[in-house]
């Protein structure tokens, strides 16, 4: 689904501008685990592969933290 992959990434860090110190682990986390590159995760990015690695990563980091 386009953007989701953008959804999710942003989901790590919320609403907060800067995010705090445990969202920002969090992220960086996700985006190692993912093996994804921040500035490629676009509004309009609609690749399926990044999507299942985004949601395993996070699913993964989420249920430990």
């Amino acid at each position: 689904m386009k953007g989701r992959a953008y959804q999710l990434l942003r989901s790590c860090i919320g609403d907060k501008d800067p995010p705090n110190a445990r969202d920002a682990f969090i992220y960086a986390r996700v985006i190692m685990r993912a093996r994804v590159v921040p500035e490629e995760i676009t509004p309009t990015l609609d690749d399926p592969d990044v999507e299942r690695r985004l949601e395993g990563a996070l699913h993964d980091i989420l249920r430990r933290a």
